[in-house]
């Protein structure tokens, strides 16, 4: 007998990434059965691509009973959403894509909505379900780690469009320090599982004539502090948004030798993650589990916010 497929709904289409969760997820042999939008053209578009019928509310998303459900809502939704899941006591797994606190208040804010939602729920970046990523993380996992470099590079030129111009904005989606900036923190936890950052050093930088509202560069250093405890592990992050392809590379210093990963960004919906990411979604949702648990995901969202404020503050008492 053939199991049906999995069912998969989406709320919010604050961006890109899912239009390709859903065309990963209809490859996978899933089926996307609703969107909710605020934005009625924008989700009528996307359910024509897929299938899937257009709802109005969360109540409405929720009623229908899918298997998992992909959160990508704007900041100022992202409350909306977590308050609409609570009173519709949805018990599916619930996977937010990136970012879903920007700043120490939307981290306390998100935080105290969360407990009052019964369904469980992850975040993370794909770059978590990068296959390079996770044999990294495997081969490191007994070693001495004695020190971890990081340098992510997108070009923040897509998200100053009129449509996404929250994600430039440091107030709102975090700018380039916390949009680009998760994915370098997810690499570190990946390897340094739980490690809290205590930032020690920090600047930012806009190029001459750049029309970012927040930067095109900024470094930090610091120390992974374990839960575990022992010696701390010194870590050097590099975010740019500079224009030009994208890069996402980590090296890795073992009493053993270096370890060096860098992704290939030719081939992004297996190397880059997106399809490990959905097909970690479809494996784990009749179990009702997602990956990335907030537990878990608290750590990465904890050290993205407090790098970027330590770098950002660093350079206004610098006044560069």
């Amino acid at each position: 007998m053939t199991a049906a497929p999995l069912r998969v709904a989406f709320a919010g289409l604050a961006h890109s990434h899912p239009h390709t969760d859903a065309a990963n997820a209809l490859a996978l042999g899933a089926e996307v059965v609703a969107v909710q939008d605020s934005d009625g053209e924008a989700a009528t578009a996307f359910a024509e691509r897929c299938g899937a019928r257009v709802v109005r509310t969360v109540a409405e998303l929720v009623a229908l009973k899918p298997d998992v459900l992909i959160a990508t809502p704007r900041p100022e939704e992202s409350l909306r959403l977590l308050r609409g899941l609570h009173e519709s006591d949805a018990t599916m797994p619930v996977f937010f894509n990136k970012v879903v606190a920007a700043t120490d208040a939307q981290f306390a804010t998100w935080e105290s909505a969360l407990e009052s939602v019964r369904a469980p729920v992850g975040t993370a970046s794909v770059l978590r379900f990068a296959p390079a990523v996770q044999r990294l993380a495997e081969e490191v996992a007994d070693e001495d780690i004695i020190g971890i470099r990081v340098h992510v590079q997108h070009d923040n030129a897509g998200f100053q469009l009129p449509g996404r111009a929250w994600q430039d904005d440091p107030a709102r989606g975090g700018g380039t320090l916390v949009t680009v900036g998760v994915h370098a923190w997810d690499l570190v936890d990946s390897v340094v599982p739980g490690g809290t950052f205590d930032p020690t050093s920090g600047w930012t930088r806009r190029s001459t004539g750049s029309t970012t509202r927040s930067e095109d560069a900024a470094g930090i250093d610091g120390l992974l502090r374990r839960p575990e405890g022992g010696r701390p592990v010194p870590a050097q992050v590099m975010v740019t948004g500079i224009p030009g392809p994208d890069r996402y590379a980590v090296d890795v210093l073992t009493a053993r030798g270096l370890r060096t990963v860098e992704l290939d960004v030719d081939a992004p919906m297996e190397q880059l993650g997106f399809a490990g990411l959905v097909r970690a979604l479809l494996e784990a949702a009749p179990a009702g589990r997602v990956p990335a648990p907030w537990a878990q995901a608290r750590t990465v969202v904890g050290n993205t916010i407090r790098a970027a404020a330590f770098a950002r503050a660093g350079q206004a008492s610098r006044g560069a």
